[in-house]
């Protein structure tokens, strides 16, 4: 009995060092577990928070590009044809908000390049999509280098383009000059073509006044009456050729001193005077002098 009783307590105590050692190992394992389970979570977590960083600024940088697009197709509608200096300047302003956006969303995109690399998960999708954000921010600098390029030339044309403008402008101003001397030299010689002398008075007030000079002859007979050379211009009346047609004698004698063809006038009797001569054609009757001088009996 007695060895019996050994026995199973022996067994007994066996048994429940079993279950005390069974016991141990399951907590260790538990916590093993848990520490597992919390490295996961944490992970987890980490990749969301990453995740979530990421989607952010991707959808920051792509609204940029996007309003990008649109300004700069504003300035290419805005560049086409000619504009003013307010609008080129607007438009020079415009391109540098576009340059401030694009420079921003670069270095957006470096840092989510920079985070894509460091990251302990894999995440090709977003890479891609980082890619091709690159690559369309490239094509907008190209873009807008492109209009810079196109707007100084533009503005170097304007520049030529004044400057032509300037040149023709002072040739049309020389020129201008220069039709307004001819036309006022031409006015000139037309008034002295159309400008005639004449005086009509008795042979000694006319020879008193130096007009006229006796030539030739003996004691009177023979002697011819002739303009005085070189006599003032002041000690004529002076008259338009063209409305002038008529000159009054009011004489019974007269004498016409200065030479005009006879077919070229008239004269015009009244009462048994000459009341006056009349030019019959003008062009002809001062053809040889631009003097008339009559010379009457009082």
């Amino acid at each position: 009995m007695n060895t019996q009783n050994k026995s199973l307590k022996s067994a007994l105590v066996i048994g429940m060092a079993a279950v005390l050692g069974l016991s141990s190992c399951d907590k260790k394992e538990r916590e093993k577990l848990k520490a597992q389970a919390d490295s996961l979570e944490y992970k987890l977590q980490e990749r969301d928070s990453a995740f979530n960083n990421i989607m952010n600024v991707m959808a920051d940088v792509e609204r940029q590009i996007d309003d990008i697009k649109q300004q700069e197709n504003l300035v290419v509608n805005n560049s086409s044809g000619d504009f003013s200096t307010n609008e080129k300047n607007e438009m020079v302003d415009d391109l540098k908000r576009i340059n401030t956006l694009i420079n921003d969303a670069n270095s957006k995109v470096a840092s989510l390049s920079s985070q894509l690399e460091n990251s302990n998960f894999e995440l090709n999708a977003f890479k891609k999509r980082v890619q091709n954000m690159k690559t369309d921010l490239k094509d907008r600098e190209t873009a807008i280098t492109r209009l810079q390029e196109e707007l100084q030339l533009k503005d170097t044309q304007i520049a030529e383009l004044n400057t032509e403008v300037t040149s023709l402008v002072t040739r049309v101003q020389l020129q201008t000059e220069t039709i307004e001397v001819q036309n006022q030299e031409l006015v000139e010689r037309e008034n002295d073509l159309n400008t005639a002398f004449f005086a009509v008075d008795t042979e000694r007030k006319l020879r008193d006044e130096g007009l006229i000079t006796m030539e030739g002859g003996f004691l009177w007979i023979g002697r011819t009456t002739e303009l005085q050379a070189d006599v003032a211009q002041t000690k004529f009346t002076e008259v338009d050729i063209q409305n002038t047609k008529k000159f009054y004698v009011d004489s019974d004698k007269m004498e016409i001193v200065t030479e005009h063809p006879s077919d070229s006038y008239k004269l015009i009797n009244e009462e048994g005077k000459v009341k006056y001569l009349e030019v019959t054609d003008p062009s002809k009757f001062w053809k040889i002098s631009k003097y008339l001088v009559i010379s009457v009996k009082s």
